[in-house]
């Protein structure tokens, strides 16, 4: 180490009245979290599955003539998709000698383990963003999220990340329940078009009010292109999502947002240190980026209770709690964990829709 030089020695350093304040440069703000758990969530206190149960085809009948003998079969027109809850967890440790003796008293610039604790929050949040727009069935994803990708699928098209999904929540797409699961992917393939926005959002619309999706989700790139091309057009308006302060575009029914967590060309590879650690974390490994894309997606969705849900465990710790510190065994270090359970939920895949291969 050099010598200080006499300014060094003689000098004290500046403490300003921000000097203890730390600047995120590594988080995001995700609206589609966000709405989730103002809008979607639901309690989960246990159980080995969480069920959604749901209608997959009519009972017989239709216009006769009299005298005609009734069909008084009784066909099967429920079933029921059963998900498993996930669990998320982020660390904290730190050494007793940093929090009890050196980062103390009147020397401490900020509070370490404040700095940590608001870090682990920060982190799981992400994690989560991250985790709703990726599988639980390729090799290593198995403790991620059912995510949209699998819940937007027909097991007929590949959805953004390549993959078909031939089932959702144990039952087989296209097996007895038919159609019902079905939710067909859009690949754009070149730049977005009015008609595409339009057919896409009519193709999850099923009436009116609750029965149309309520918001949309891309990329900033792809935010960029719609405004350009649309706005001055005046078919879509500045507006503000009101339950969360999210700025946004307003297209028919639904608020367009945009987040650096959709699947796009920015979070693309192995850019983002947040999304690199949590897929290796999640993966042991065996995922050690994020897929690869050169264009941008798009999400319209219709986030109501029941055509989404979010379930959140009733265990404070499992309701991004802290498990508190333990001291580690032969150490001065001591960790604790902040802890998630819950799913992600949907019996009506229809209700949804994505595109992808968004250039322009």
């Amino acid at each position: 180490m050099p010598e200080l030089n006499q300014i060094d020695v003689a000098t004290r350093r500046y403490l300003g009245e921000s000097s203890g304040k730390l600047i995120d440069n590594v988080f995001q703000q995700d609206p589609l979290l966000a709405f989730l758990k103002a809008n979607c969530s639901e309690k989960y206190s246990g159980g080995r599955y969480i069920p959604e149960n749901f209608w997959y085809n009519g009972l017989p009948g239709g216009s006769y003539n009299k005298g005609k003998t009734f069909n008084i079969t009784q066909p099967q027109v429920e079933q029921q998709l059963q998900f498993n809850p996930k669990f998320f967890e982020v660390n904290v440790s730190l050494f007793k000698e940093d929090i009890q003796v050196i980062n103390a008293g009147p020397a401490q610039l900020f509070s370490l383990i404040k700095s940590r604790m608001e870090n682990s929050y920060s982190t799981i949040s992400a994690h989560m963003s991250i985790a709703l727009f990726l599988n639980d069935q390729a090799a290593g994803y198995e403790p991620n999220f059912t995510g949209l990708p699998v819940i937007v699928n027909d097991n007929g098209t590949a959805s953004w990340d390549g993959s078909t999904y031939a089932t959702l929540g144990t039952i087989t797409r296209g097996g007895a329940v038919g159609t019902a699961l079905n939710s067909i992917p859009t690949n754009v393939a070149g730049a977005i078009q009015y008609l595409t926005l339009e057919n896409t959002y009519g193709a999850a619309t099923f009436g009116t009010g609750q029965y149309e999706p309520n918001i949309g989700l891309t990329t900033v790139l792809g935010y960029g292109y719609i405004k350009q091309k649309f706005q001055t057009q005046q078919r879509f308006n500045d507006t503000q999502e009101p339950q969360l302060g999210f700025n946004g575009m307003k297209f028919n029914g639904a608020t367009l947002m945009k987040t650096r967590y959709c699947p796009g060309s920015a979070i693309s590879a192995a850019t983002d240190p947040i999304v690199v650690g949590y897929l290796t974390e999640m993966s042991g490994g065996v995922v050690t980026a994020y897929p690869t894309l050169t264009s941008e997606t798009l999400w319209w969705l219709n986030a109501r209770k029941p055509y989404l849900k979010f379930y959140v465990s009733t265990d404070p710790e499992y309701a991004i709690g802290f498990t508190g510190f333990k001291p580690g065994q032969g150490t001065t270090i001591v960790c604790g964990q902040v802890l998630f359970a819950g799913a992600l939920t949907s019996g009506g895949p229809r209700y949804h829709q994505q595109l992808y291969g968004i250039t322009g």
